[in-house]
């Protein structure tokens, strides 16, 4: 995506991804403001407060990004931790096939796993595999 930019009188483009702003980074934000700077009109400069707005709002910009990645990093952590915490304990579930008829799973969960969309998966004893969303109770395994 192309994205413009009106520096002063002159108009500075910046190529990006299709993810949006998301994909611009602090540098590109300098190499805007820098750009600004020197295509401003002199009868009419840049004052001090601006510029240290602009330069604060990247600032901004870079930390709350930075803050997105690790509460998505902990996010992670969080339910691959949750995930693990159910393997040996026998869980019941209920899913529904593509035809919309909802049935009951149960079983000991021997492993998981995380599909490609990140959904978390409990494989069980019986060779099914419950999505972890679907669980509707979890308790020890009977003694046997």
């Amino acid at each position: 995506m192309d994205v413009s930019v009106l520096a002063g009188n002159t108009q500075v483009n910046a190529t990006t991804s299709d993810r949006g702003l998301a994909s611009v980074s602090s540098n590109d934000f300098m190499n805007i403001l820098i750009k600004q700077l020197q295509m401003q009109d002199p009868f009419e400069p840049m004052t001090n407060e601006e510029m240290l707005s602009q330069i604060s709002t990247i600032r901004e910009l870079e930390m709350n990004t930075r803050l997105s990645n690790r509460l998505e990093q902990v996010t992670e952590q969080q339910r691959f931790g949750a995930a693990a915490a159910m393997i040996g304990k026998y869980v019941q579930g209920k899913v529904s096939d593509a035809d919309g008829t909802t049935f009951e799973m149960e079983g000991l969960a021997t492993a998981i796993r995380f599909a490609s969309s990140g959904e978390a998966l409990l494989e069980l004893d019986t060779g099914e595999t419950l999505p972890l969303v679907n669980v509707t109770k979890v308790t020890n395994p009977p003694v046997e």
